[in-house]
Order: C-alpha cells, then sequence, then structure tokens
C-alpha cells in the first residue's frame, strides 16, 4: 500500500539472479555493546572495508562492521587534509534480496552528529530517528561510531540470507560553498568486491512469525510490515491491539476515507466464527475530477484478517475499490457463508469465496 520512493542510486543497484547469492563476508559478532564515542578500543571483531585508492583524493577512510544482538555497529575513521562544516559522510544500507520495490535507508553525520539524510532518499523519520552515532574529531581525522538498529533498517529478507550492501560515501568539502567530492567504497550503488552478511541468527532474535506471503519484513512506528512480492504490505505486527485508523496508518501511507471518495465500504466485516476483517482503502481517486476519470489514478481496496488477539493482521484480498473501467464500489457484502461480493457502479459484480486463510475469486454469480 505504501508506494515506494525509489532514488536514483538505488534503482542502479546489481541484478542478482533468481537463487544465486552474491559473494560476501561474514559480519562477526561483538562480545558486547561498543560505547558510541568514536575510540573504536570495543570495535572487534569487525569486518574493515576502504574505498579504492586514488592520488587525486585528498580524503579517504576506513570502515568496520560488527553487529550485536538486533544492531549493527559500523565505524568510520575519515581522514582529510582539511575537515570543515561542509564535510559528510553518508551511509546507504539496502538489502538487495528483500524484493524488486525494496529501498535502502541513507544515513548522514558530520563532526556535529547526525544529520538529516537526503529528501529524496525515501528515508523515514522513524528511522532516521533510530540511527544513533558517537563522534570523535582530532585535527585532521573524524571518528564516527555508529549503531543502526533493526528498527532503522530498511526492508529485509524474512527467509532468503541477511546479504546487504553497505555503502560509505565521505563527501569532501575543501572550502565553504565549494562542491564537495565524494569518496565511497561503492559503484552503482553495490559495494566494490564483496558484500556483507549477517547471520541468520540476528533475525532469529527478532521472534517475528510472518506468513510465508512476506518475503521482506520492516519495522514502522508501533510496530512490524511484513512485505509481499509487490509494494503491498500482507502482514502486521502492531505493539497495541489494531483498530480500523491504527491499521490504516500503519500498512498505507495514503489511505483514505471511503465516504469522502464515495464508496460503500465498511470498516470492519465478520467471517463465519466471527472472526473480524478490517477494511483499508488507499490509493488516488480517479473521479477526483467531477465529470472526468483519469485512467491513470485508482483505489485499492485491502481486506486483512485479525489474528493474536488483534495484535497481527494478514491480508486476505487485495481488489479494485474504484477504476475508469469498474467504476467505484457501491457495496461490499460478506455473507454468513463467507461468500464475498464487490458491486461496482457500472453495473459489475465480482464475487469470491472464503478458502480458509484468504478470499478467491468465483464465476458464479457474476454478471
Amino acid at each position: 500500500m505504501r508506494a515506494p520512493l525509489l532514488s536514483l542510486c538505488l534503482l542502479l543497484a546489481p541484478a542478482i539472479s533468481h537463487g544465486q547469492e552474491r559473494a560476501s563476508k561474514a559480519v562477526p559478532a561483538l562480545s558486547k555493546a561498543p560505547k558510541l564515542d568514536g575510540k573504536f578500543k570495543d570495535f572487534a571483531p569487525s569486518v574493515t572495508f576502504r574505498p579504492p585508492a586514488s592520488t587525486e583524493d585528498t580524503a579517504s577512510f576506513t570502515a568496520r562492521v560488527a553487529w550485536r544482538k538486533d544492531t549493527l555497529y559500523v565505524g568510520v575513521e575519515a581522514t582529510d587534509d582539511r575537515l570543515v562544516a561542509g564535510d559528510l559522510v553518508t551511509l546507504t544500507l539496502f538489502f538487495p534480496g528483500a524484493g524488486p520495490t525494496a529501498i535502502g535507508n541513507t544515513f548522514r553525520f558530520a563532526f556535529d552528529g547526525k544529520r538529516a539524510s537526503p529528501p529524496d532518499s525515501g528515508t523515514s523519520a522513524f528511522a532516521q530517528e533510530k540511527a544513533e552515532v558517537g563522534v570523535l574529531r582530532e585535527d585532521d581525522r573524524l571518528n564516527l561510531e555508529i549503531a543502526l538498529p533493526v528498527t532503522a533498517f530498511p526492508r529485509f529478507p524474512s527467509v532468503d540470507p541477511l546479504v546487504f550492501d553497505l555503502c560509505v560515501t565521505f563527501e569532501d568539502q575543501d572550502a565553504v560553498g565549494q562542491k564537495a567530492a565524494p569518496v565511497s567504497n561503492c559503484k552503482d550503488a553495490g559495494m566494490i568486491g564483496e558484500a556483507l552478511k549477517l547471520p541468520d541468527d540476528f533475525r532469529k532474535g527478532l521472534k517475528l512469525k510472518p506468513p510465508e506471503a512476506a518475503n521482506a519484513l520492516e519495522a514502522i512506528s508501533g510496530g512490524w510490515l511484513g512485505w509481499g512480492v509487490l509494494h503491498y504490505p500482507v502482514w502486521v505486527e502492531a505493539e497495541k491491539p489494531l483498530s480500523p485508523e491504527s491499521l490504516r496508518s500503519m500498512v498505507a501511507s495514503d489511505s483514505v476515507d471511503p465516504e469522502k471518495v464515495n464508496v460503500n465500504v465498511p470498516e470492519t466485516l465478520t467471517l463465519p466464527g466471527g472472526r473480524t476483517l478490517l477494511t483499508v482503502v488507499s490509493g488516488k481517486d480517479p473521479y477526483a475530477v467531477e465529470g472526468k476519470c483519469d485512467s491513470e489514478h485508482e483505489l485499492r481496496l485491502g481486506l486483512y484478517l485479525l489474528t493474536a488477539k488483534g495484535r497481527t493482521a494478514q491480508m486476505v484480498l487485495e481488489w479494485p475499490a474504484a477504476t475508469c473501467a469498474l467504476g467505484r464500489a457501491l457495496s461490499v457484502n460478506l455473507e454468513e457463508d463467507g461468500a464475498l461480493s464487490i458491486g461496482y457502479s457500472n453495473g459489475a459484480i465480482t464475487n469470491f469465496v472464503w478458502s480458509g486463510d484468504h478470499f478467491e475469486r468465483t464465476q458464479l454469480g457474476k454478471r
């Protein structure tokens, strides 16, 4: 439901053939969490990398990576012939195996600590808030000790190996107002050489139990999302029991009030046996301009089945709520036997039957 914002650099990420795991280095575990003071004395063991050597660059860095419990730790020791306020260190974390619509998260740091992520990076304010950093500046050296808890991660695979790219870029600005010269360990958004890999134990420690349909996970404010192959959340785990309002806010940044877009969709439906379905309508109204229909816009209806005392919800149907071809949904009816019908303003009726854990379309009764 949340439309992905794809930055150019991540669209250029190297493609990996299905079933082929990219060559990677294992990220070691720390025996205890390091103190974020920029001194690196407690940052071992770790895997290290550097940008390619260049005679033209006046700046460089050494980065080290390790993990502990649910947090990825990154240490960056940057050196420059002249450190100024405009010198920035940018970190981009990206899991290529998280699906075709997944993007990375980008974080920025400087000698005064954390800076705002670039607006076009698609990194949420929630993720930016979770990142922490300790800074140590000495003459021509800038040390950053960064903690990225899993709540700051972008989407990551729910089952497949946790292989990721970690791009560190030192944006070297020699004078105020001068264009920064980037020094990076990545090319075309992928690490030069081997990628990095977290062990399965990192993911197991989260104790999440998404359905098979969720191939990627992501922490958000209030809980977790499980993403399907496309850009539609198929599973939600909330910190508190879900309501129609809280579910909409978690799964769809573009959710709309059905009444305001003239579609007749109830907030809840009840399955045989008393189980509750919550509805979410999202997208752009194709009939926003009176007397016209924009064929590039549509509204979608998502039905979610509440489970686990109302704290988790699993998507059981995703279907149009309004399109130029169908018109608007004027009725959504769920019968006692589990038969679901959606009637549209152009006269079409689409029918579904309950199949244990989802709805399946049926031709019976269609006209």
